[in-house]
């Protein structure tokens, strides 16, 4: 490939670090404060967290990615988009502030819309901290983004965690929400050397709205998609129910986002850079989904069977009404690289509008069922099998439909490709879940369970000679050598 392997390689092991870094101490400080807080607290917060995420896809308006995807941008572009996503997200805002009250009445919930109002203005950050990250992103600077996240992440949870001891509640996770936010903002102003400028340039606003309204409307399409049955859970069930649903799903997308995230980090300015070149691109996607079906697969699967003894250990007992819902989510992530691969690769290419279509058709069709179950059962469990049948047939008969079409490598060939690895993950996970009939304890039960699971898996590739161990091996070469 012509593309530098070595660089691409210190790309993700920083954006792994980064991932790596941030996320498992924002999971370290969650499974704090969810063995300090009752569910009820999670459930207000996952209702916040949807407001505040539709404001926040509106506000930033795909800018971000226009900028990346974009090889003429310049600090005139990020001036631009700048100021720009700093004013939608002040007349978002504005628009949370008025509205708290009358969300508050329709979940029968009084304290929420002074949460909402203070929350809401994470709103702001988060626009200027989108193009702060797109810039470092384009250069493919992920060690400044790892700087900026990890610090954000250590001090907003030690202040979440103080907030919860002293018996702060749903404010804890309110501020700590809000002081990471903040303060990503505050660390990257402090490490860039781009600093907006007072211009604000009407023509490439319009050609960067152009690109990114598209984005916008599918952020705006995917937060509703993935926090529908929230909402409507929020509305029919009590809070408890859906504070276990809600960190039942969150927890393994956390876990797993840390590797998935690093990888499509790296490939969306990767392929925007050899875009041109279609088949040193298909090359690229090819060996993008096989390297990260070979890592995240087996890892969601992994999860998936130890579900019970890691909840029952981290976040105590009070939470095992969520390990079915933690166990599904998990199987589901499984097939995750299969979506982010290739929607990366038609962001890549330009064709945002597609992107804005598949999104349309899973909220219209998937987004219906989930919404009707969620509903009609009033059922938590209900509605996490349905969230699950509609995600894993939406990657599959939605997201790679496509693919032929705009990049060569179809469906059937990445579903051929991959199949290797889901087999190996399916009897490594298999004999792993057979150890529960030995009725251990939880700690020997999740010890054993991972030594078998990694055992058979990793034994199996390398008998059957799986290229994509030598590719995680060279990863973990260049994580070891990253001060280099």
């Amino acid at each position: 490939m012509a593309v530098k392997t070595s660089s691409n390689i210190k790309s993700f092991v920083w954006s792994f670090m980064e991932q790596g870094g941030s996320k498992v101490i924002q999971l370290i400080v969650q499974i704090v404060l969810a063995r300090l807080l009752a569910p009820e607290a999670f459930g207000v917060l996952a209702i916040l967290l949807v407001v505040t995420q539709i404001s926040d896809s509106i506000a930033q308006s795909g800018l971000g990615m226009a900028l990346i995807q974009n090889r003429d941008s310049d600090e005139r572009s990020y001036s631009t988009a700048w100021w720009l996503s700093l004013g939608l997200a002040t007349v978002l805002y504005a628009m949370v502030y008025l509205s708290a009250p009358a969300i508050s009445a329709f979940y029968s919930m009084p304290e929420l819309a002074i949460y909402l109002r203070v929350l809401g203005v994470i709103v702001l950050f988060n626009s200027a901290n989108s193009i702060q990250r797109s810039y470092l992103e384009r250069s493919m600077d992920f060690k400044s983004i790892f700087a900026a996240t990890t610090v954000a992440a250590l001090a907003s949870g030690v202040s979440g965690i103080g907030l919860a001891f002293l018996g702060f509640g749903v404010w804890s996770l309110v501020a700590q929400s809000l002081m990471q936010s903040i303060l990503i903002c505050v660390v990257m102003w402090v490490q860039i050397r781009w600093k907006p400028a007072f211009v604000f340039d009407t023509g490439q606003a319009k050609s960067l709205f152009g690109y990114g309204w598209k984005i916008c409307i599918t952020g705006i399409l995917n937060v509703f998609y993935s926090g529908i049955s929230e909402l409507i859970i929020g509305r029919a069930c009590s809070a408890r129910e859906l504070g276990l649903y809600s960190q039942g799903r969150k927890y393994p997308t956390a876990a797993i986002g840390v590797m998935s995230n690093s990888i499509a980090n790296v490939l969306f300015p990767m392929f925007s850079a050899i875009k041109s070149d279609k088949k040193e691109l298909q090359s690229a996607i090819k060996r993008g989904l096989s390297l990260g079906t070979f890592l995240v697969a087996p890892m969601s699967l992994l999860v998936a069977v130890v579900a019970e003894p890691i909840i029952a250990i981290l976040l105590t007992e009070k939470w095992l009404s969520c390990v079915p819902i933690f166990q599904l989510t998990c199987i589901s992530n499984a097939f995750l690289m299969m979506q982010l691969v290739n929607l990366r690769a038609y962001m890549a290419l330009g064709d945002s509008s597609l992107y804005l279509r598949l999104q349309m058709v899973k909220v219209l069709g998937g987004g219906a069922v989930i919404w009707a179950t969620a509903a009609l059962t009033h059922d938590i469990y209900a509605t996490a099998i349905a969230n699950f049948a509609v995600g894993i047939l939406s990657i599959l008969f939605i997201d790679m439909a496509p693919a032929q079409r705009i990049h060569g490598y179809s469906a059937l060939s990445q579903v051929r490709d991959t199949l290797p690895v889901f087999a190996l993950s399916i009897v490594s996970s298999t004999a792993a879940l057979l150890v529960q009939f030995l009725k251990l304890a939880y700690v020997p039960q999740l010890l054993l369970q991972c030594i078998v699971f990694t055992a058979i898996y990793l034994g199996g590739a390398k008998l059957f000679k799986f290229k994509e161990l030598s590719e995680a091996t060279s990863l973990m070469r260049g994580f070891a050598s990253r001060k280099r």
